[in-house]
């Protein structure tokens, strides 16, 4: 399966209404389809957050239950993607605060060459192949995510790895538009603040 930002969802957005609607017709069958189309892309997303295989899988199984035993309520105002979405990072938020890893996530990895370089918009003016090379400037980089508030560290990682737009970020969030450009904001500022040593020539 190809790895699509969710943006591009919308080319499936009439199959899946099909098949939630034979669901809640009572046909509990096609959520296997459900499943299938979108349990690669959930398991990643959990491994954003959840690094740990076994934890990853555990969480993704537990999304789609909640899903299953959720869908025969589902509205279709919202898209399916974007429902299992945020049932999958509110889980995910979950897991880290009960078992007391809040600072826990994606960039914990020291080996990790998966930064979305390219997707900093305060980095544009390092070259992103260079930067990846630069191990010090990546551990800031982690460091610095890592230490952002929870509720920025989660929109920053949907939008910049996940390229989720600002009304996207929204519906998984279950927060306005206002609020989710009012934490991207502070969190592009303190991201500024930590790494403005280690970009001295960025255009920040």
């Amino acid at each position: 399966m190809q790895s699509q930002s969710q943006e591009n969802i919308p080319l499936s957005d009439n199959d899946d209404a099909e098949l939630i609607e034979q669901f809640q017709n009572g046909n509990t069958a096609v959520f296997d389809t459900l499943f299938t189309r979108y349990q690669k892309r959930t398991y990643r997303l959990v491994q954003r957050f959840v690094p740990n295989h076994e934890d990853a899988l555990d969480i993704t199984q537990d999304a789609f239950i909640r899903a299953y035993q959720g869908l025969s309520n589902f509205k279709s105002q919202c898209q399916f993607y974007s429902w299992l979405y945020r049932i999958t990072v509110n889980l995910c938020i979950d897991f880290l605060r009960k078992k007391s890893r809040s600072e826990v996530m994606v960039y914990e990895s020291e080996d990790s060459d998966e930064l979305p370089m390219a997707n900093f918009p305060d980095l544009r003016s390092v070259s992103p192949a260079k930067a990846a090379e630069n191990k010090e400037l990546r551990s800031q980089i982690r460091k610095a995510i890592r230490q952002l508030p929870p509720k920025q560290r989660q929109i920053f990682i949907l939008r910049h790895w996940d390229g989720l737009s600002l009304k996207d970020i929204a519906t998984v969030v279950g927060r306005s538009d206002g609020t989710v450009k009012a934490h991207l904001f502070h969190a592009h500022r303190n991201l500024r603040k930590h790494l403005q040593p280690y970009l001295k020539e960025a255009d920040l």
